[in-house]
């Protein structure tokens, strides 16, 4: 088992890593919780391999409810999330009762954003069950729904009571699946931890220690940053032209960051900021992992991230890679975009 902690100003939480953790949740629940009954938000995928898991442990302690939606990233909209608050609402949810967003990224995403939400909060705690989630959304607090043809335009940032990690859920991902979640996984070592991206090319399993070293290099930024105004978008590397291809191509989310790294490499590059000696390690990491590598031309989606949410007053913030392992932010107008690039 490893063990993070995640210090922030006004709370901080733990985050446990632990094979088999979801058939013990309630031993971990009673330290953060205190009431007497949880419900489970979950989808119809996830529900069907560990519902009734947790549930069992829970049901020893506590009174147990749940909601399912349908797997997928179509499911992360302002009709589901009407749809989450009105049943929980019907099943008589309280303001001191707990959320358990128990499922992958979408799951977390739109469960967090109810907890932040309904009666203007209500503690949580995240479950991620894919790698995906594990690597992203399970630490720093961000929620969102998709809106207006664009990623997470709604949301808000709700800190968990605490994270629980079970590795062997992985075990029941697909390999498009997997490799999903290895895009945000590749995206810390690239920024990071180079020794973590090291290792991934020896294609190992991905365990407890694996995870941790992960997860570290987040936590570590979103310590400094939690509001996500400064150093905290370094984690956004790969995001902002992943974000620009990932509804329009209808690729999953670590795929598109796979792409939008090395798009992100290449204008780096020409910018003068990247090292050339960057780009072919991580296209080589990423095809290892049978993620996406289709070339697109960055400059053909530069007008797009001007209506990113990272676009404030008119200038993008760009996350570089300086060499492998680190990166920086960097700042430009999109004035000085069209000068220098179209």
């Amino acid at each position: 088992m490893r063990e993070l902690v995640v210090n922030l100003k006004d709370h901080s939480y733990k985050i446990y890593i632990e094979n088999n953790i979801l058939y013990n949740v309630a031993s971990y629940i009673k330290d953060v919780y205190k009431n007497d009954k949880v419900f489970i938000i979950t989808d119809d995928k996830v529900a069907n391999l560990y519902l009734d898991i947790v549930k069992k442990s829970l049901e020893k302690d506590y009174k147990v409810d749940y909601v399912i939606i349908k797997n997928g990233e179509e499911s992360k909209t302002l009709t589901t999330y009407a749809y989450i608050c009105e049943e929980l609402l019907k099943k008589d949810i309280r303001r001191n009762n707990l959320i358990i967003a128990l499922g992958g990224g979408v799951v977390g995403d739109i469960s967090g954003f109810v907890a932040s939400s309904l009666f203007r909060g209500i503690p949580y705690v995240g479950i991620p069950t894919s790698l995906l989630a594990q690597m992203d959304s399970s630490i720093g607090g961000k929620t969102g729904i998709d809106f207006y043809n664009r990623k997470n335009i709604l949301g808000a940032f709700k800190q968990p009571l605490m994270v629980l990690i079970d590795p062997k859920t992985i075990e029941s991902l697909d390999e498009r699946e997997f490799n999903n979640g290895m895009g945000e996984l590749i995206k810390h070592g690239a920024i990071g931890n180079k020794k973590l991206l090291d290792l991934l090319y020896s294609k190992p399993n991905i365990t407890e220690d694996i995870i941790y070293e992960s997860l570290s290099v987040k936590k570590r930024v979103v310590e400094i940053d939690e509001f996500d105004l400064n150093e905290r978008m370094t984690l956004n590397f790969g995001h902002t032209f992943g974000h620009a291809i990932e509804l329009k191509y209808g690729y999953k989310h670590g795929e598109a960051v796979a792409i939008g790294m090395l798009m992100a490499i290449k204008m780096g590059i020409d910018l003068g900021i990247t090292d050339k000696s960057c780009y072919k390690p991580i296209l080589d990491i990423i095809r290892l992992y049978n993620l996406p590598d289709k070339i697109y031309d960055y400059k053909d989606y530069l007008t797009d991230v001007f209506y990113d949410k990272k676009n404030i007053a008119g200038t993008i913030r760009f996350i570089f890679l300086t060499k492998l392992g680190e990166c920086m932010i960097y700042k430009i107008t999109e004035k000085e975009i069209k000068e220098k690039l179209l």
